[in-house]
């Protein structure tokens, strides 16, 4: 390892901000959503690619994404999106119900909402917007979140830059500066993208976490549920526990012995904990966790009844033949959540992500 005095002698200094032009993209995605919803465009592709509802994923809520360095939904974009959905004769139904409603060929269009990895946001925050709109959601939630052993590298890297000007990044080589939000939040996304590249680099983090006082284990008590929240907020007639693995690790890294452990024990916490079966299971990170059919395989031998994962696309009949890989819309964007929740339910990504071909996806078939 190298020792803290090569570090500062050979690491290589950079100084990263939010380009002009990073900028600039931001804006246009965001004009260009807008345009594509407010103009009536995005129900005409709807027609084809919108199915008759969609599952749409969320993470933090927060009133200013800013301070939380462009991560999170802001709740006042949350509200609005209940409230056009609300207005548009769609219904927020729960995943049972939604089942039943695909069922159903003449049945209304519909949403299921969904929060990933259990934060404290998610009732502090969604769940009183929850509660005025009348709207269901399920909770997906890992056991090592709950006991605080997580591995939560994105939350650390997160905290590593919002309270250090200078960032030591051994395992890259580099020292980075960033006094400023900007320089945070490019620095943020450049090391995500660096652990998104190859998830082992995950396991990399700790003694660099170490080396900026970053401390995972009060981080998540700080930001997470307690098991005891956890177990209230099943209670609630609103949320519905599901599960998320044990450790939170993508799926694809693990031996097939591994994913059943890692699957089947979160499985087995949650229920004896919630006193009910638990049918429902979310994938972490989408596709590095998804290598063919395996892991749907899995899922489907250890006695959930269906599986999401974070590819987007909306809801058809057909997905119910084989509900491993069922799609799910990614609905935050800390600029405007809203237009690319209401974008994503008229099936807009899945358009682009197939350049106008086949509406289904994950439908029965190998990723």
């Amino acid at each position: 390892m190298t020792s803290p005095q090569h570090m500062q002698a050979d690491a290589r200094s950079e100084r990263p901000s939010v380009s002009g032009l990073g900028k600039l993209k931001r804006r246009v995605k965001t004009l260009g959503l807008q345009f594509l919803y407010n103009s009536g465009f995005a129900s005409v592709i709807g027609r084809v690619y919108g199915g008759q509802g969609v599952i749409l994923m969320f993470h933090e809520f927060t009133h200013n994404p800013r301070e939380r360095l462009d991560q999170g939904c802001r709740i006042s974009d949350f509200e609005e999106l209940l409230g056009s959905i609300r207005k548009s004769g769609r219904d927020i139904l729960t995943f049972d119900e939604a089942h039943r409603r695909l069922e159903d060929p003449a049945g209304r269009p519909f949403v299921v909402l969904t929060f990933d990895d259990g934060y404290r946001s998610n009732l502090e925050l969604a769940l009183p917007v929850m509660e005025r709109y009348e709207a269901p959601a399920t909770i997906f939630v890992p056991t090592q979140m709950m006991t605080r052993e997580i591995n939560a590298w994105w939350l650390g890297l997160r905290h590593m830059v919002l309270t250090n000007d200078r960032i030591d990044m051994e395992p890259m080589g580099i020292r980075i500066e960033c006094p400023d939000v900007d320089g945070k939040i490019a620095t943020l996304r450049r090391l995500t993208a660096w652990v998104w590249d190859d998830f082992h680099r995950a396991d990399m983090l700790g003694h660099v976490f170490d080396a900026h006082r970053v401390l995972l284990p009060d981080l998540v008590e700080s930001l997470v549920m307690s098991e005891a929240d956890m177990i209230a907020a099943d209670r609630h007639p609103l949320i519905e526990i599901g599960a998320h693995t044990t450790t939170h690790r993508a799926l694809t890294l693990l031996s097939e012995t591994e994913v059943k452990d890692d699957i089947g024990a979160n499985k087995r916490f949650l229920e004896e904990r919630l006193g009910r079966e638990v049918p429902y299971f979310a994938y972490p990170y989408g596709a590095p966790s998804l290598s063919g059919h395996r892991e749907a395989d899995i899922v489907k031998a250890l006695g959930f009844t269906a599986a999401m994962t974070t590819e987007p696309g909306c809801l058809f009949p057909e997905h119910f033949a084989d509900p491993y890989l069922i799609p799910r819309q990614d609905a935050e964007y800390t600029e405007d959540s809203r237009t690319q929740a209401l974008c994503g339910m008229n099936g807009i990504f899945r358009a682009l992500a197939s350049r106008g071909g086949r509406p289904l996806v994950n439908a029965g078939a190998i990723l």
